[in-house]
């Protein structure tokens, strides 16, 4: 775990230096000036090309994405006029970053605030954008001592759009001024892609599906996938046409989960081999879990059964109105969590026992459970009004 971090900020090492190789440097210059967007990780990575694909006809700026993970820079591509790693955040790269990119404006998503590049940017008097931006209280605790570092670094901030009242809230405690405070609703209700049945029924013919129930367990983490198995093992004696469609968060992990599960007994595969006669497949592809949540009679979200995790997305399979389970851990999405469970659109479980009692339950009545996780409407609804909202803010800083 140590390693992991130090293995993505190797990653395209050169080029987070700002030393990029001639060609490269010209493509970036013949393109430049941009408006820079910055998502961290995946998934921050798919919320910033919703909100680009928006702006897209209302700014006359070629786009630049950067990210600080391989994952989150390979789902970017092709979809932007450039990505790019995003520097290493202290003096020489970052002025380096921003002399060849030339921007005109930084988009930046959620809480990354990094003070190097906030202060770069008020120096070249560029202005910066907090979209989706979230303060939890463990991190205002944590951030409060140093009160007087953050409110430097936050009056380069043009403007900060917030999930909540609670977050802006937090956010004027720590210095910001209120005129650059604005709440325009919570863009992870968003649905991350339209959940087009083409899609599925291509993946069922290209996996020669047909008559079989499927649990999709979704970003698992170690530990996990033991009890995923075990559950699994004894659900086959119930569902004899039962498969389990897994997908590691790390996918480094994939031929390790396949000897695992052979280790249980069953027949496995990983994704790439396309292989059709398998009781379990192991995803070793990025990007493509959203759309085999699709295929899934019932959805596990990984990262809840594991404590330090805090869970992942919990709305992808809810997209495609896939029945949605997850563990007691979800401190990373503890508001949407208790949102789910309050419309019923999702079931949170405290421990296996009760996770193998409702995989049973739900995969009993699929018609019902189906219904329930169509609640999950509701919050799209929610999400798209944050999405005008938040467009028509960031439109009027670039559009006088």
């Amino acid at each position: 775990m140590i390693l992991r971090p130090l293995k993505v900020l190797s990653y395209r090492f050169k080029e987070r230096l700002g030393l990029w190789n001639h060609r490269l440097k010209g493509n970036i210059l013949s393109k430049a000036p941009f408006l820079w967007a910055h998502g961290a990780s995946v998934g921050e990575v798919r919320l910033t090309l919703l909100l680009l694909k928006e702006l897209k006809p209302l700014i006359n700026l070629p786009f630049l994405l950067t990210s600080m993970t391989p994952q989150g820079l390979q789902i970017g591509e092709g979809k932007v006029d450039q990505v790019l790693p995003f520097p290493i955040p202290f003096g020489p790269p970052v002025q380096r970053f921003f002399d060849v990119v030339k921007p005109r404006g930084l988009l930046v998503s959620e809480t990354e605030i990094w003070p190097s590049v906030l202060k770069e940017a008020k120096k070249r008097g560029v202005p910066v954008i907090l979209f989706n931006g979230r303060l939890s209280a463990r991190s205002f605790r944590r951030f409060y001592p140093f009160k007087f570092f953050f409110k430097k670094a936050f009056e380069a901030f043009t403007l900060l759009l917030v999930r909540s009242e609670e977050d802006g809230e937090r956010f004027l405690r720590l210095g910001v001024s209120e005129d650059k405070i604005r709440v325009t609703g919570d863009l992870k209700f968003l649905k991350p892609f339209e959940p087009l049945e083409g899609i599925i029924e291509d993946l069922k013919r290209e996996l020669e599906l047909k008559g079989h129930k499927m649990i999709v367990a979704g970003s698992t983490h170690k530990g996990e996938e033991d009890l995923l198995f075990r559950l699994f093992k004894d659900l086959k004696g119930e569902f004899p046409v039962l498969k389990l469609i897994i997908a590691p968060r790390h996918i480094e992990r994939a031929h390790e989960m396949k000897e695992l599960a052979e280790n249980y007994g069953f027949q496995a595969s990983l994704r790439t081999q396309q292989q059709t006669s398998w009781e379990v497949m192991v995803l070793d592809t990025v990007g493509e879990l959203w759309k085999f949540y699709g295929l899934g009679d019932v959805a596990v979200v990984g990262g809840t059964f594991a404590k330090k995790i805090g869970g992942h997305n919990l709305l992808e399979p809810l997209v495609w109105g896939v029945p949605t389970v997850y563990g007691p851990f979800v401190q990373n999405f503890k508001e949407l969590s208790e949102r789910l469970k309050a419309i019923g659109a999702a079931h949170q479980v405290k421990d296996p026992k009760e996770l193998g009692e409702v995989l049973v339950s739900l995969l009993k009545d699929p018609a019902s459970s189906r219904e329930r996780a169509k609640r999950a409407e509701l919050l799209f609804k929610e999400g798209r009004r944050a999405l005008k909202e938040t467009v028509e803010a960031i439109a009027g800083i670039f559009i006088k």
